[in-house]
């Protein structure tokens, strides 16, 4: 996937199927998705035509809860629909994946931080779990757990050592919320492009305009955003200077744009993962739906 980052108050214009940033141009059927910073121009017009053409826009902001995803909406398959709808009566069992692999994603992360951990005790309550609210009790006790870890890897400068958001307490948690939220977004662009309908979860309910399935998929990929966040503070790619506490911690602009070039690569890199577990869905639901049409 093309990713277009435009991190400065440009002026986004589209003429003769070409994007235009400022003195730049770019053929938009090349582009499969544009983030940008929500100080940059454009008109109802353009943002039209970049929707059209089935591009999507992430309008991203200080605030990663004042993000705005602009994308066409797929009505394509139809089926593929049908059956994630079907497959809610399967709903535990698929959600006690998203579990299983996030627990299992996490003690291969601090495993290789060298952090003498144990979840067994979860994996084994994941056996006999009976409901969607005792796996959300389950995922709440593990991650307080995994946290109690994962933080230790920092400074207390960067990380107080709890979990905190709306707002972050520190830079470390301001930068996990921060990666959590674009590739949330990410997950609903994919999901939208492959006709999976992203409001219907299986461990998220849906509400209001949530994209359940997308917050679903995230946590298989926390792990991966955990690592990668970790990664940037301990080699010194982003730094304590790099936020700023006028309101509550963020990012500052230089820091930001210290960010995007690493996020791209993050990005492509978790791509053909992503495929993979999506392409794993598509198999359960419909392997749901037709096994429920034998029985009948």
């Amino acid at each position: 996937m093309n990713r277009v980052f435009i991190d400065k108050n440009a002026q986004i214009t589209v003429k003769n199927e070409l994007i235009v940033i400022d003195d730049i141009k770019i053929p938009l059927r090349t582009v499969d998705v544009i983030i940008c910073w929500h100080k940059c121009d454009m008109n109802l017009r353009d943002i039209s035509i970049i929707a059209k053409s089935n591009t999507p826009i992430l309008v991203v902001t200080p605030n990663p809860k004042e993000f705005i995803l602009i994308q066409k909406r797929y009505s394509k398959n139809g089926e593929l629909k049908l059956w994630q709808y079907h497959a809610l009566d399967d709903r535990l069992t698929i959600a006690k994946y998203f579990i299983a692999n996030k627990i299992a994603n996490a003690y291969k992360l601090l495993r290789g931080f060298e952090c003498d951990v144990s979840f067994s005790e979860f994996e084994a309550q994941l056996r006999e779990v009976s409901s969607i609210e005792t796996l959300l009790g389950i995922e709440g006790k593990f991650a307080k757990r995994y946290f109690s870890y994962y933080f230790t890897l920092f400074p207390k400068a960067l990380a107080k050592g709890t979990r905190t958001k709306n707002p972050p307490q520190d830079p470390v948690n301001a930068l996990l919320s921060y990666i959590y939220t674009i590739y949330y977004y990410e997950i609903a662009t994919w999901l939208n492009y492959y006709g999976f309908e992203p409001m219907i979860g299986y461990l998220h309910t849906p509400f209001r305009d949530h994209y359940a399935l997308a917050s679903d998929i995230l946590e298989l990929f926390r792990s991966a955003i955990d690592g990668f966040v970790a990664k940037l503070f301990l080699d010194g790619e982003i730094v304590l200077s790099d936020f700023t506490k006028r309101s509550q911690i963020r990012l500052t602009d230089s820091g930001r744009k210290k960010l995007w070039p690493h996020l791209k690569t993050f990005l492509q890199e978790q791509e053909p993962k992503l495929k993979k577990e999506l392409a794993h869905l598509r198999n359960t639901v419909e392997k749901s739906y037709l096994s429920k049409q034998m029985q009948k």
